[in-house]
């Protein structure tokens, strides 16, 4: 038997190649054949999200417990600066003490307040000297005036406070409304007292938007930051 040496034809007899459209690349680049890396565009559009992320709403695309490192704050009247959290501006007329900050938004970011000022004798807190009574103290009233949510204080914490101003404490609670079905209208109340030589300030946060909200850990790296006006 002989052996057939003829080449095998690549295609069948019948096979007719499809006609070819694509346009003439004779004239591009090295680069602009390969095209743009999957990875280029994957890192372009995330970048190109955070920017529009952060110029609506800068506190969504960052960490829960972070202080953010935003600007500072100076209060003449009480003589603290304190930090203000990237997303949060500084309000005119505060509704206790002297200082308010408050979410850049609306909807129930503006449930969420920080405030502060000098203990001065008209708080009633004032009239404690041991700052965790005197915090204590000035979380009912803040829970009663500004927060006016009513109900059992659940969670309740305490923790130490030293910053450049002096030494104090910290005290939290989380309040659940008496009524089952008002389940919604709980809230969170923390109040710090601190300072030294007779002379002491302090810092409130309230927050009916427990969901979104930073915590207390949150609060603590703002407090343990405050610093001296100037």
């Amino acid at each position: 038997m002989g052996t057939d040496d003829a080449p095998v034809p690549e295609y069948a007899a019948d096979y007719a190649p499809a006609p070819d459209d694509a346009p003439d690349a004779s004239h591009l680049t090295p680069e602009e054949k390969r095209g743009p890396r999957t990875v280029h565009v994957a890192l372009g559009l995330l970048a190109l999200l955070l920017i529009v992320a952060v110029a609506t709403t800068p506190a969504s695309v960052l960490p829960r417990d972070s202080t953010l490192h935003g600007e500072h704050h100076v209060d003449e009247e009480s003589g603290l600066e304190l930090a203000v959290p990237v997303g949060w501006r500084v309000v005119s007329d505060a509704e206790i003490g002297s200082v308010q900050l408050v979410p850049v938004g609306t909807g129930r970011a503006l449930d969420t307040r920080i405030l502060a000022g000098a203990l001065e004798p008209g708080i009633a807190a004032a009239a404690i000297s041991d700052d965790q009574g005197a915090a204590t103290a000035l979380a009912e009233t803040i829970q009663l005036y500004v927060l006016g949510v009513s109900g059992i204080r659940d969670e309740r914490r305490v923790t130490r406070v030293d910053n450049d101003l002096g030494t104090g404490a910290a005290v939290s609670y989380v309040v659940v409304p008496d009524e089952f079905a008002d389940l919604d209208s709980g809230g969170l109340v923390y109040t710090a007292v601190f300072g030294e030589e007779g002379r002491r300030w302090w810092v409130a946060y309230v927050t009916t938007s427990q969901q979104s909200a930073p915590g207390v850990k949150w609060m603590d790296d703002i407090v343990d930051g405050v610093r001296p006006a100037g």
